[in-house]
């Protein structure tokens, strides 16, 4: 047996256990399989994930699926990351890092070396966003658009209540 059929046996093993944690979709199934793959803990800081009840964590794509659909639900392009990791390299595409530029194709196998280079590559970007203001300047202009759509939101849901 393959590691890659084992890993897809275990996690099925845990989707079919009494633990709600592990109930989901298609789509869990294959992420549940990167949560075990990557150790619990983010691919990209290495903070441990699945230590401890409450960490923010989410299923990646290493490849952002915006530009390559056709990764979208592919386990070797799936990766285990916590919300920051994930939420400061959003759509980046680690295959174009400068001078490290990763030739990818529909027939390109993500093998473990290309998975590492990519992991290495978006690593990399986020702690250049993270050293820089760019990543706090961005939350800073973000917030006010926030709140101002949630205030919108309240204004309406008080003028349907009003006139009900």
């Amino acid at each position: 047996m393959t590691c890659e059929k084992e890993l897809e046996q275990i996690a099925r093993s845990l989707i079919n256990s009494d633990s709600r944690w592990f109930k989901g979709n298609k789509h869990y199934f294959k992420v549940l399989q990167a949560i075990i793959r990557d150790e619990g803990n983010c691919v990209y800081c290495k903070k441990p994930l699945w230590h401890e009840f409450g960490v923010p964590s989410h299923g990646d794509h290493l490849l952002p699926r915006s530009v390559y659909p056709q990764w979208a639900e592919e386990i070797d392009n799936l990766v285990f990351a916590c919300a920051e990791c994930n939420a400061i390299k959003r759509d980046y595409d680690p295959s174009k890092e400068s001078g490290k530029e990763i030739v990818i194709t529909e027939t390109t196998a993500i093998t473990e070396e290309i998975r590492r280079e990519l992991i290495r590559n978006a690593y990399e970007y986020i702690q250049r966003k993270t050293n820089s203001d760019d990543w706090r300047n961005e939350f800073k202009k973000a917030k006010p658009l926030f709140d101002e759509a949630v205030e919108k939101y309240r204004k309406c849901k008080e003028s349907v209540a009003a006139a009900a």
